[in-house]
């Protein structure tokens, strides 16, 4: 006898049978198989199994069948009604009714190969993972017992009190309690539903990361990313490359390269390129500034956006400009600050700070508050001018048709035959002042106040006089299609 046979029969144990009621050798099947019935009991490689019936055969291999049960170690215990069982390679295939217990573990199919020597196991007709706080299910399995890995695809479904997840892939360690998951997974939640193609999630530090397309969906709001992050425990997230967020209840989307999410608050801060687009079709605004932040504001349960910085926006009917504002959802009031400037058709119009107030989705009043003045180009050397302390712009179909000025009233308009070239220009100051447009022209004034006013031929003045103090025409800051919000 060689010393590679002699290695290989000490490698190869063979299976010790414990006990049988009866012992019959069964030719048909080879002159030295065993036949075993009632109480069968065996023992291999440390495991020991029970049955009510079996075949052992010469080759160190054995079928057990009926109430099949193997206990290997403190932790590992199988059941089913067929097994095969291959003592040479510690190879067994377990068909029907399959149950593995391992540790907090229960696993459950119809068929389960396991090998023995490797505690390493798996399914491909489909099985079910059970333990304190998660069910699980899918068409293909393997559990790596020596590594603590779980390894699924095909149809996952993994079902908790927090959330049920749907997958492709998923592969789940249960030391460090981190889940794997690739290919189109679907995570749904009491409070959203989660979009991605791969991500993980630590199940002890409840944090999370999902990416390639990763959306996050929820009954008002949905959140897409290139990357997003989330940390449950501190209620915080972050989303990275090409962010779209859109409020499904009011229309409006933010876009950007960079956004924070915050439960409290239900606070997004957007930066990087950062757009809001409230969409009213053909009329849309878009605005753009360094940081966009949303937030509830829980007095009245509504989103109010501020624009921080270099704010500029679009819209076919009303541009602007200003370093900062504030857009309240719940009466669709924007508010300007410092150094504001708004177009309306023709107009400049500019002040200390501005609110405009719009009405369903179309701008129906705006405020204008200290050093407010309205500028109109008649041509590059005349300018119609309005200026006042506090102005009031009534609209209609979105074009502005009346102007109140209260306060330090003071026009300069340019006049001639109707239709025809200006020929004189009404220079006038009353406190008070209400001022109608037409065509974007000025059509009438009315003094509400006893007034100061000149008419003076156009070919007695010298046009460069003709500017109310302040005037400052800023045609070059007016945006005329949406990529202008980015230019400053």
């Amino acid at each position: 006898m060689s010393f590679s046979s002699l290695g290989q029969e000490a490698k190869n144990k063979r299976i010790e049978l414990l006990n049988a009621d009866v012992l019959e050798y069964d030719e048909s099947l080879g002159h030295k198989a065993k036949r075993l019935i009632g109480k069968v009991k065996f023992e291999h490689e440390g495991a020991i199994m029970d049955c009510d019936s079996a075949y052992l055969y010469e080759d160190n291999s054995m079928d057990a069948f009926s109430r099949v049960f193997i206990n290997k170690g403190d932790s590992i215990k199988m059941w089913c009604d067929e097994l095969n069982y291959n003592g040479n390679t510690e190879f067994a295939k377990a068909k029907r009714n399959v149950k593995l217990v391992d540790r907090e573990m229960t696993l459950t199919s119809q068929k389960l190969d396991y090998n023995m020597a490797t505690e390493q196991a798996w399914y491909n007709t489909g099985g079910k993972i059970v333990d304190s706080e998660n069910t699980l299910t899918s068409r293909i399995g393997y559990y790596y017992s020596t590594l603590e890995e779980l390894f699924f695809k095909d149809s996952v479904k993994l079902v908790n009190k927090q959330y049920t997840l749907y997958c492709d892939t998923l592969r789940y360690n249960t030391q460090t309690e981190v889940a794997f998951f690739l290919g189109p997974t679907t995570i749904i939640s009491d409070k959203n539903t989660i979009l991605c193609n791969f991500g993980w999630y630590d199940t002890e530090l409840d944090i999370a990361q999902f990416s390639r397309k990763a959306t996050v969906l929820s009954s008002d709001q949905s959140i897409l990313g290139d990357s997003l992050y989330y940390n449950k425990k501190h209620g915080y997230g972050i989303a990275i490359g090409n962010v779209v967020i859109s409020d499904t209840a009011q229309n409006i989307i933010l876009t950007g390269e960079k956004a924070k999410y915050y439960e409290v608050g239900d606070m997004v801060l957007l930066t990087d390129s950062a757009v809001m687009i409230q969409d009213m079709g053909a009329d849309s605004l878009f605005l753009h500034a360094d940081t966009l932040l949303s937030i509830i504001d829980t007095v009245i349960d509504r989103r109010i956006l501020f624009a921080f910085h270099h704010a500029k926006f679009f819209k076919p009917d009303m541009r602007g400009k200003c370093d900062s504002l504030v857009y309240s959802y719940a009466d669709s009031t924007i508010r300007l600050y410092r150094d504001p400037i708004l177009w309306s058709d023709e107009n400049q119009l500019t002040a200390d700070s501005m609110w405009i107030q719009n009405k369903n989705s179309k701008i129906d009043r705006l405020y204008m508050k200290e050093n407010s003045m309205i500028v109109s180009e008649e041509d590059s050397a005349m300018f119609n001018q309005i200026k006042g302390r506090y102005m009031t712009g009534y609209f209609e179909e979105q074009k502005l048709r009346r102007v109140y000025v209260e306060a330090n009233g003071e026009t300069i308009y340019f006049a001639g035959e109707e239709g025809g070239t200006p020929d004189n220009v009404n220079k006038a100051k009353a406190s008070n002042l209400l001022i109608k447009i037409e065509a974007n022209k000025v059509k009438d004034i009315t003094f509400l106040t006893q007034p100061d006013a000149t008419l003076y031929p156009l070919n007695l003045v010298k046009l460069s006089d003709m500017k109310l103090e302040g005037f400052n025409w800023r045609i070059e800051d007016r945006p005329e299609k949406v990529e202008d919000i980015f230019v400053w």
